[in-house]
């Protein structure tokens, strides 16, 4: 019985990737020191933007897994003319990465390399993960939600976002892959932060950086640890005036909030307006300025860590002026 189990556990990898395929027809290549092979096909990829790729992906936290990695290719051209930046073969233990003539850069490839590298985690820690009844589905919250377990023979390029295999390989960008820091300056200047911070695809979905329960079962599984400054939360509401309502920051630091306001007056909007606060030092409070004639307002925040660049979007909440006042907040 064991047996066919662990058959129906590994098929879905045999069915769905391809071989490896041995190309001595490269234009450039790098071993790393763990042994992996960095392979060009691409003439803008010599050796030494392979070593440069190499430290990228070294900047992913990793564990044994690592030096089970076969190869990273970068293919020139697209995958059969898709967009596509990058894909990952489990039965190969590879990653390749396209649009190599045009992307000549590896941080270029960051948050790709990160999302490939992030399928090749989960195949060795969460073997499980692309079935609905893994411990990994039911912390991260899936059951209500019309995610995609049939990727393995009827993959659909428009459901990319609900496929178990791509939420769980998000999920490891934002805990666990590289990053890059963000300054102050750069936020206080331009919306360009925000735009470029590093997000998971799946926006419909619970917030994995404020998951405890699921990092810590990660941090189990594979004994790595998230950094502790990786988990961000959304603000909370504190108190609301006639004049101004007043958000508390969550306890990290070195992060922006950029708030969306809509303004409502019996349903009809009156105004948007937008604010911007950086928490430098944890635990801190802001104020928005609120419009006296409104009854409702709807706030979105979107978040930034400074130091990794990775954030996410709070869902739109509605709050009604007269209620919370008669709450007492």
């Amino acid at each position: 019985m064991m047996k066919y189990v662990l058959l129906l556990l590994s098929l879905p990898i045999l069915l769905s990737l391809d071989p490896l395929v041995y190309d001595s027809d490269y234009h450039a290549s790098y071993q790393s020191p763990e042994g992996i092979m960095f392979v060009s096909y691409s003439e803008k990829w010599d050796e030494e933007n392979l070593k440069e790729l190499y430290k990228e992906l070294i900047q992913n936290k990793h564990g044994k897994e690592i030096s089970l990695l076969q190869e990273v290719r970068i293919q020139g051209g697209s995958l059969n003319g898709s967009a596509a930046k990058g894909r990952f073969s489990a039965l190969t233990d590879t990653i390749t990465l396209y649009h190599g003539d045009k992307q000549t850069d590896a941080s270029s490839y960051r948050d790709t390399l990160s999302h490939e590298y992030g399928h090749h985690f989960a195949y060795h820690y969460i073997k499980s993960h692309h079935f609905p009844f893994s411990e990994w589905s039911k912390l991260r919250g899936l059951e209500d939600a019309p995610v995609r377990w049939d990727a393995f023979w009827n993959y659909s390029d428009g459901d990319h976002m609900w496929y178990p295999q791509e939420i769980m390989a998000d999920d490891y960008v934002l805990l666990y892959g590289s990053g890059r820091k963000t300054s102050k300056s750069d936020v206080l200047s331009s919306n360009e932060p925000f735009y470029q911070m590093t997000q998971h695809e799946n926006k419909e979905l619970p917030n994995v950086l404020e998951n405890k329960k699921l990092i810590a079962y990660l941090e189990k599984e594979t004994g790595i640890k998230a950094d502790r400054d990786r988990i961000l939360t959304g603000p909370e509401l504190k108190t609301i005036q006639k004049d101004k309502i007043t958000f508390a920051a969550s306890d990290q630091s070195q992060v922006a909030f950029k708030a969306q306001i809509t303004y409502f007056q019996d349903g009809v909007k009156l105004a948007s307006d937008e604010k911007l606060f950086i928490a430098s030092s944890g635990a801190e409070t802001f104020t928005i300025p609120l419009n006296d004639a409104a009854s409702s307002f709807e706030v979105t925040f979107e978040i930034l860590d400074l130091q990794t660049s990775v954030g996410f979007e709070t869902p739109p909440e509605r709050f009604h002026v007269d209620s919370l006042l008669s709450k007492g907040q």
